[in-house]
């Protein structure tokens, strides 16, 4: 198959650089040029840091030896015959880069942070490998990285550079002391941000407007408990739906954080204090007033009387039943949360809007770091620049366009006919960190233009799916609200325009003493606040607050301190 162009691709707009691709992080399934690449001594790998080779492509010839190390990710599963050592990823980097990868061990993604303690502290490195942001830390403080900061120059094509810097800070946090030691496994934290979902046939049926505040949406929810939204007769629906480990933070569907930020308290999160330190955000006395007006809510009958017992699975049934007209999400709730209930009810109109607010101020979304893991390089490895030409393979993908050569790549190295993930088999692998925003803003102007030519494979399906759920085909209906308009990736691009959202501030590996009791202490926190706004006295806060800090989260805080000093 014809090889892709990475000239080209350096030559393309920003904008349109940042075109994904969802199938994976993309490769080069065809063959490269057999020009002499970097060889195997450690003066050629400086000289690839010194002088930029013409094809960042190029196969190594001779071929060269490298190890590495991995976990297996969660759910991830195998073709036919394939293991993680003999499968469609590593045949392409030995036949098209002259790349022969061993992996020393890989270990189930539970397993990976014992096995990586292990194995960092023995000094045994392969040359390249996964790693936490503690280890990275640790690592490259004691000399046994290799700096990357050269070579991400010179070895690193614009369009790459692209793709990594979206987001800057997720990107910096591979730098230590100003140098970059890694490549950071970057992907979207945005998808993530809060929205408040609202069903508007609800609101036209009792001549409401859609609330602007918090106290606005109170009266909204007590009318859709109390008023017959459905106008079914009968005394059936729910104001507010939140599931029960409504503080989990990988759980947005159902999550109560956006409730939280209204009141700009942010639950499970670090954020800064007054002084500039990192502070943990459940101790926090918006906390607390937060939590009072929750209880007052569940008194009222405005939220589910049984949601300390519903996850999200109970809270979803409910919700495909017809019987809740509020509650909070991500971008991809519409597919994945309230499609149901649009597919059971043809009049159901789920409308996404921002967070409200208590006061005048805006209710600000949090999010989380989107970087777990990153891809070094041990400093004693014979050829560092190799992972450079595996990272530029891995952004093939991203090409813009729905070339023949880009859809026969991406069912290749992407998902095959079976469904199974062969993209998860790669080394390396990075997402733009705008990418469904930007799939979300192509499509609008496909639709507008009716001109499909700069829709790259991915963003023709969402294209395609738009055009049957506006021909009436509810099945599609997710993928219209999330990624046409009016949808939850509009608000997700406010949230990016004003740059009205935060990011939690610790993302580092756990401490020694959240090892030890941040379970503990996070059952503590799930029961005193159900508790609370379940009826108990609200001055329990005071004493989970005082239990906390003695049993271990006055030490957590100096440990997260400590990390903050070192990664700021």
């Amino acid at each position: 198959m014809k090889r892709f162009s990475l000239t080209r691709l350096a030559a393309l707009s920003l904008a349109a650089m940042m075109t994904v691709s969802m199938a994976a992080c993309g490769s080069n399934d065809g063959k490269t040029s057999e020009a002499t690449s970097s060889g195997s001594s450690a003066a050629s790998s400086t000289a690839a840091v010194d002088q930029k080779p013409a094809d960042l492509l190029a196969k190594y010839t001779p071929e060269i030896d490298l190890t590495a190390w991995r976990y297996l990710n969660n759910g991830i599963e195998f073709a036919p015959g394939d293991t993680i050592d003999n499968n469609v990823w590593m045949k392409h980097y030995k036949e098209d880069y002259g790349i022969n990868l061993k992996y020393v061990w890989t270990v189930p993604e539970e397993q990976f942070d014992q096995k990586l303690n292990i194995s960092v502290a023995s000094g045994d490195l392969p040359d390249i490998m996964w790693l936490r942001n503690k280890q990275l830390i640790e690592l490259a403080e004691n000399d046994m990285l290799y700096d990357l900061t050269d070579l991400y120059k010179s070895n690193t094509s614009d369009f790459v550079k692209g793709i990594l810097e979206q987001d800057k800070a997720s990107f910096d946090s591979a730098k230590i002391n100003g140098k970059l030691m890694a490549i950071p496994s970057t992907a979207s934290s945005v998808d993530n941000l809060q929205i408040l979902y609202i069903r508007a046939d609800w609101l036209k049926n009792l001549g409401l407007e859609m609330p602007k505040t918090l106290q606005e949406l109170y009266t909204v929810a007590e009318a859709f408990a109390k008023n017959d939204p459905d106008k079914n007769g009968k005394n059936d629906t729910i104001g507010l739906a939140l599931v029960k480990n409504f503080l989990d933070t990988n759980n947005k569907h159902g999550s109560a954080a956006g409730l939280f930020a209204g009141y700009h308290a942010y639950p499970r999160r670090w954020i800064k204090d007054e002084s500039g330190n990192a502070a943990y955000g459940s101790i926090q006395p918006q906390v607390k007033t937060a939590l009072q007006e929750m209880q007052n809510m569940y008194k009222s009958g405005l939220l589910d009387k049984e949601f300390g017992v519903k996850d999200r699975a109970k809270v979803t049934e409910t919700v495909s039943a017809g019987k809740v007209g509020i509650t909070y999400g991500g971008l991809s709730s519409p597919g994945a949360f309230l499609k149901d209930n649009a597919i059971n009810d043809p009049n159901a109109d789920w409308q996404a809007i921002e967070l409200v607010s208590i006061d005048d101020k805006p209710a600000t979304p949090v999010t989380s770091m989107p970087v777990s893991r990153y891809f070094a390089v041990s400093k004693n490895c014979k050829n560092p620049e190799a992972i450079m030409k595996i990272l530029e393979d891995t952004c093939v993908g991203y090409q813009p366009g729905n070339s023949p050569e880009l859809k026969e790549r991406n069912d290749k190295f992407g998902v095959t006919p079976d469904g199974i993930a062969v993209w998860q088999y790669q080394l390396i692998s990075v997402e733009p960190a705008l990418k469904n925003l930007n799939a979300h803003n192509n499509v609008i102007e496909a639709i507008q233009s009716k001109d499909t030519s700069k829709l790259n494979s991915e963003e023709m399906g969402y294209y395609e799916k738009i055009q049957k759920s506006q021909a009436g085909d509810r099945q599609f209906w997710g993928d219209e609200r999330i990624f046409g308009t009016p949808s939850s990736s509009d608000v997700i691009g406010k949230y990016v325009d004003s740059n009205n959202l935060l990011t939690n501030l610790f993302y580092g590996s756990p401490t020694p003493t959240m090892v030890e009791k941040q379970a503990t202490l996070e059952a503590m926190e799930d029961e005193v606040f159900t508790k609370i706004i379940m009826g108990a006295s609200i001055d329990s806060f005071d004493k989970f607050v005082s239990d906390w800090k003695k049993l271990g989260g006055d030490q957590i805080t100096k440990e997260v301190n400590e990390w903050y000093a070192q990664a700021k």
